[in-house]
């Protein structure tokens, strides 16, 4: 994984893009903080795998139904049908 400056990445942001496949994610800093990432996205990327595992109320709603099926138990999913 890389790690660019922000005003690096302004200027040389095309080429950055172009290079992802090749060179992996890169971290963009602003102050010497870590405040966005680029990631290259494949045809197997799932975009929507991707939003949620960034969601902290998806994760929050997530974490609440595993602890309720945890006390009411689970249900099978050939129980589902």
């Amino acid at each position: 994984m890389k790690i660019e400056n922000v005003r690096e990445v302004k200027v040389k942001l095309s080429r950055l893009i172009s290079e992802l496949p090749k060179t992996g994610s890169i971290v963009i800093t602003k102050n010497g903080k870590a405040c966005a990432a680029l990631m290259p996205i494949t045809e197997d990327t799932d975009l929507e795998v991707l939003a949620l595992s960034q969601n902290k109320r998806f994760w929050r709603m997530f974490d609440a139904a595993y602890v309720r099926a945890e006390k009411e138990g689970w249900i099978e999913l050939d129980d589902l049908d």
